[in-house]
């Protein structure tokens, strides 16, 4: 049953134990099916951590973002800042893309936005993950393009 799982979609241990403890299986089973992944290699905490990164920034979310959905898959913090270590992304220009593919180019006139729409395009981007200092930074640089 856990191969059928692995072999559809990368799964973290801690997915994997909660969708075979909800098949009514033993912990005992599932202890096995787990040790029997991972001396096979099917399950990889690492390689889901890099996969999780290189898939939220495809979604357009910043490192916050990625760091919370990582935590309910029961990633630590630490395999995910070793995944972004082999990935290196630039979380500033991430959200500067985002902002230009979101709220358009405005020909380069941000600044002349009122509060409440300005205000409205940070609590967007906050929600996907990205810090004010990344925010300001892809709001700031597109005020003077």
């Amino acid at each position: 049953m856990a191969v059928g799982m692995l072999a559809r979609r990368d799964h973290s241990e801690l997915e994997l134990r909660q969708k075979l403890a909800q098949r009514q299986c033993t912990p005992e089973d599932i202890d096995a099916a787990i040790e029997n992944c991972l001396y096979h290699k099917w399950l990889d905490d690492q390689r889901f951590a890099e996969s999780l990164l290189r898939h939220g920034v495809y979604k357009g979310h910043g490192w916050q973002r990625i760091c919370f959905d990582a935590k309910r898959k029961g990633i630590s913090t630490v395999q995910l800042e070793s995944a972004q270590e082999n990935q290196q992304h630039d979380w500033y220009e991430l959200a500067k893309e985002l902002a230009q593919r979101r709220f358009g180019d405005l020909d380069g006139n941000f600044a002349d936005v009122d509060f409440k729409q300005r205000a409205k395009w940070v609590r967007y981007l906050n929600s996907r993950g990205f810090t004010f200092d990344q925010i300001n930074y892809a709001l700031a640089a597109n005020d003077t393009e």
